[in-house]
């Protein structure tokens, strides 16, 4: 579903570049005139080699394994740059040390088109641009590959970089870089990442408020009342941490509060919270739960 909108997404940029607008009004008036309307595909012949190489990548995510290896196959005859290419590859590979190759390429040219003056000029815009988007996300799943083999400093460093390119942070990578500044117990990262979100009220964020208060200061009223918001917030997610829930069905979107929610946390969480001596006995006291 994700790429299908990427799809929508790069026709409308080239529909877009085909009129010749004399002022953003005139831009805006025609993005309204368009809405609820399909956005039409352009024919191939129409295309760049860059943009067939894309739509390449767009159509594999509905194919089967092997047809969609040959889609890469051929966007990279086409387009030996193609970033999505390589986003697909180590999507699609069981080994992670192969998946991390397919990242490291994938970032590489990322650096060498969107370093220097490119840097300089959309530094801060990284998700709005659409040519950056596919480096942005090769950049999110480099950095859980680097958490999975147990290079977590270098993961931080990955997520630290992402806020930079994206302050906004669409891609809501701040709830993992906070988790993980929890489990290094880097006081001063934490506050400072912590600081830039703290308008936030979701559940996530709140539950690593709590759980960093009680590793940094024990069991104080300070760290208390923030796991009492936590708890608040989301009744699942103490039970789901307490005890040996399987997950079915997991879902990629969730809504404040929910149990898809408190899935989502407890799957990226609970092995933080059970290597802090004392925090699930803290959490259990605390959720009232037996």
């Amino acid at each position: 579903m994700k790429k299908q909108h990427d799809k929508v997404m790069a026709d409308l940029q080239r529909l877009l570049a085909t009129q010749d607008f004399k002022s953003e009004a005139e831009m805006e008036k025609f993005i309204a005139g368009i809405i609820g309307e399909k956005i039409p595909s352009f024919p191939n012949e129409a295309l760049s080699f860059e943009e067939q190489a894309q739509d390449l990548v767009f159509d594999a995510y509905d194919l089967s394994p092997a047809k969609g290896r040959r889609n890469i196959e051929k966007a990279l005859e086409l387009d030996p740059n193609c970033i999505s290419a390589f986003e697909y590859l180590a999507a699609t590979e069981r080994s992670i040390e192969i998946a991390i190759v397919f990242l490291q390429k994938a970032i590489s040219i990322g650096k060498h088109f969107f370093g220097g003056e490119y840097l300089k000029k959309n530094k801060g815009l990284f998700w709005g641009l659409h040519e950056t988007r596919p480096y942005m996300c090769c950049l999110r799943r480099y950095a859980d590959c680097l958490y999975v083999i147990g290079d977590l400093e270098a993961s931080i460093r990955i997520f630290e970089e992402m806020i930079e390119l994206n302050p906004n942070d669409n891609q809501g990578i701040r709830n993992q870089l906070l988790l993980y500044l929890v489990e290094t117990g880097d006081i001063n990262k934490f506050k400072k990442y912590d600081k830039m979100f703290e308008e936030s009220t979701e559940t996530i964020p709140s539950f690593n408020r709590a759980l960093f208060a009680f590793k940094t200061e024990g069991e104080t009223e300070s760290a208390k009342n923030k796991l009492l918001i936590a708890l608040k917030q989301n009744k699942f997610v103490a039970d789901k941490l307490l005890f040996n829930k399987t997950f079915s069905d997991m879902s990629d979107t969730y809504s404040p509060g929910n149990e898809d929610e408190a899935n989502y946390y407890v799957i990226n969480a609970k092995e933080i919270w059970m290597e802090i001596p004392g925090a699930m006995d803290w959490l259990k006291k605390h959720s009232q739960l037996k």
